[in-house]
């Protein structure tokens, strides 16, 4: 399938270890997956690892997802639908920047 991309987008969520939820000292396991978000609303999951190696950083900053919504905004991209339904980047982001 293949899409124009209108912005990307980082989700940030917590889940909480419910096997140690009564011990102060264990904290929520943070959560993160980013998306490109198409013109007909189909979320493109992207690759975090991807992100990092084409950006050479370690950590995905606000300013990194800024340069990346920047750089794929108004570009086609290739995807495809995994097992599981959700709809994956077809192929390296080093392709479509």
């Amino acid at each position: 399938m293949e899409g124009k991309v209108k912005f990307v987008r980082r989700d940030v969520w917590f889940i909480e270890n419910q096997e140690y939820s009564n011990d102060s000292d264990i904290h929520a396991r943070r959560c993160t997956a980013n998306y490109a978000v198409l013109y007909n609303y189909d979320e493109v999951e992207i690759d975090e690892d991807d992100i990092r190696d084409y950006y050479d950083t370690r950590y995905l900053t606000a300013g990194v997802i800024s340069a990346l919504n920047e750089s794929l905004h108004n570009v086609y991209i290739d995807y495809y639908e995994d097992e599981d339904g959700d709809y994956c980047l077809d192929g390296c982001l080093e392709d479509y920047i």
